[in-house]
């Protein structure tokens, strides 16, 4: 039956390309069709569906869409029903209490971040999202966890089989693409001398308003961390947003003025990809990050900070 399973998935994912890869991947997260490993669909669908730099991401994005959707899912319906849900419908989704025990003890020694390191370990990659749920875990912070242990897991499974598929190598690709950003940003500062010094003056200016409300930082940690994050998440969001409405309006004329002022996403060219989705990653990123650090910020503590900062000059003092 089981080895039924998976060739079925198989065949589905020949048939229908990458909407059959987000399904799987959503049924799977979700415990509908955890019990059919993805260790084993992924390689396989990525062998069948990557052919290049293009399609390794496109592939990577989508898998790893279906199974935050799918985690999303089951955190929600842990979360409302708990441990009725797995009393009357536990042998339904085949959960053993063994292996949820295993996935509690794990929520409940390491914490939420569990959630993202689960993502990438047979078993409990599913499992996770019933502690997840039944906690009542910041659902932002659950979505942005499980979004980036999926991506992690399934670049990593994607990269095995790219790289032995006797196509180039991506980690060649790369280091292509980072040779030709480098000489592209001695280029740019050459071009561009008077648009640096601004930039390195900008720097500057931040820096002293940093030293000149040092006081009131020391006073008011907690509050001078939260404005921090609240400055970066909403540039990211702006200067994302910006390309991202570049990209779907004039993709061509937002390149060459983007590029005019940043050369960055030259990067992506250099990868193989247009410009357009040069502009779509590079936006999709500037958000995602400007989230992603005020979320990881939050749960940081400015205590933790100052302690580690102080035990790393006593090291370098001995």
């Amino acid at each position: 039956m089981f080895g039924g399973l998976v060739h079925s998935v198989l065949h589905l994912v020949d048939q229908y390309g990458f909407l059959a890869v987000f399904c799987y991947m959503a049924l799977e997260t979700a415990f509908i069709l955890h019990f059919v490993p993805s260790e084993i669909v992924v390689p396989v669908a990525a062998s069948q569906l990557v052919h290049g730099p293009v399609s390794f991401v496109l592939f990577v994005v989508d898998a790893t869409a279906g199974a935050t959707v799918g985690s999303v899912i089951a955190y929600e319906l842990f979360g409302r029903y708990g441990e009725r849900l797995l009393v009357t419908h536990g042998h339904l989704i085949h959960v053993s209490e063994s292996n949820l025990e295993r996935s509690r003890v794990a929520f409940r020694r390491y914490g939420e971040s569990t959630v993202f390191w689960g993502r990438m370990l047979p078993l409990v990659r599913a499992l996770i999202s019933i502690p997840a749920g039944l906690a009542g875990m910041d659902r932002r912070r659950f979505v942005l966890y499980s979004m980036a242990g999926a991506a992690l897991f399934n670049t990593a499974l994607t990269y095995l089989v790219y790289t032995g598929a006797g196509t180039t190598s991506p980690l060649a690709i790369v280091a292509g693409a980072l040779r030709g950003w480098l000489a592209s940003d001695l280029a740019y500062v050459g071009a561009h001398e008077d648009f640096v010094i601004v930039l390195l003056g900008v720097g500057v200016l931040l820096v002293a308003g940093v030293w000149l409300a040092r006081d009131w930082i020391r006073e008011n940690p907690g509050l001078a961390k939260l404005v921090g994050l609240h400055v970066v998440r909403l540039l990211g969001v702006v200067v994302g947003g910006i390309f991202l409405i570049g990209a779907l309006s004039a993709p061509a004329h937002a390149f060459a003025v983007v590029v005019g002022v940043w050369n960055d996403p030259l990067f992506w060219v250099h990868l193989g990809f247009s410009e357009q989705l040069a502009l779509l990653l590079t936006g999709s990123l500037l958000a995602f990050g400007g989230a992603l650090v005020y979320e990881v910020g939050k749960l940081v503590e400015v205590a933790q900070v100052v302690e580690a900062a102080a035990g790393l000059r006593a090291r370098f003092e001995r």
